[in-house]
């Protein structure tokens, strides 16, 4: 009589474990949808015009930064946008305010 209850209880403690383990590695998903920034600017990008390519994608680059709620990031690329801007004489990139 006691071997099954040992049996269930140790069942117990590995299904205990199996998931609070899970949730650790895996975290909760309502986190997740908070760090999405949902803005106009996410339906599609649109860049400046008549730019050579590799300015672009430092636009670009904002953009995506911009949709992903990556604020810090986004910070850093429109500084350095800026500054390209700057000295080359670029349009605004519309993603960085």
């Amino acid at each position: 009589m006691k071997k099954p209850k040992i049996l269930f209880l140790t069942f117990l403690a590995f299904v205990s474990i199996t998931f609070f383990s899970c949730d650790e590695l895996f975290g909760d998903d309502d986190e997740d949808e908070d760090s999405v920034v949902n803005t106009i600017s996410c339906s599609g990008y649109v860049g400046p015009r008549n730019i050579d390519k590799q300015y672009d994608y430092q636009c670009q680059a904002a953009y995506i930064y911009k949709c992903n709620g990556e604020t810090e990031n986004l910070k850093n690329q429109c500084a350095y946008y800026k500054l390209l801007q700057n000295q080359l004489n670029l349009p605004d990139c519309d993603y960085c305010d």
